[in-house]
């Protein structure tokens, strides 16, 4: 198993203050265009730390990419959260590679032409089918308070249940 923490600029105790913190999913922009630093007015980012990381993103892509098709997943991509720490190194500060940051495609059903996702994504999508996702990004645009989040249906926990455990197995080969 790869150690992740060997790759340059992973987090861990030792990054000390943050300068700065930011999400970036460099993955897909790099993947868009290669050529194109569309991160360097987000946060004054200098060319060397976008540079840097973009290094860590498809470092962590590729070993993420490698260990999921080898138990027939594809990762279709992933948020990646970072914070300049000393010196403004940025640094790879959160989790990542998981159900709660990723989305990932089964491999077998796409070489038959389908597209079947293993991601929570159609709990996203109960949210915005109810209503309640529209009302909360209203919510928030005017200053009001937020509505209280429903409670998601039997069936959507058991299918959300099943999934993460589905996953699990998949992820890591072990029984869950």
């Amino acid at each position: 198993a790869t150690n992740l923490l060997d790759l340059d600029g992973v987090a861990d105790s030792r990054y000390g203050e943050v300068d700065s913190y930011f999400l970036l999913d460099v993955s897909l922009a790099y993947k868009i265009n290669p050529k194109v630093n569309l991160f360097t007015n987000l946060r004054n980012l200098t060319d060397e730390e976008y540079d840097s990381i973009l290094k860590i993103v498809l470092q962590v892509d590729e070993i993420i990419e490698r260990e999921a098709g080898a138990r027939g997943l594809i990762h279709v991509d992933g948020k990646k959260e970072f914070a300049l720490g000393i010196n403004r190194k940025p640094v790879l500060v959160d989790s990542f590679g998981t159900l709660d940051e990723d989305r990932w495609w089964d491999a077998e059903a796409y070489d038959n032409g389908e597209i079947v996702q293993l991601s929570k994504e159609f709990v996203r999508q109960h949210y915005i089918d109810i209503e309640h996702q529209p009302a909360l990004y209203a919510a928030r645009k005017s200053g009001s308070p937020e509505p209280p989040i429903p409670k998601l249906p039997d069936e959507i926990i058991n299918r959300t249940s099943e999934l993460y455990a589905d996953m699990f197995e998949r992820l890591t080969g072990s029984e869950f």
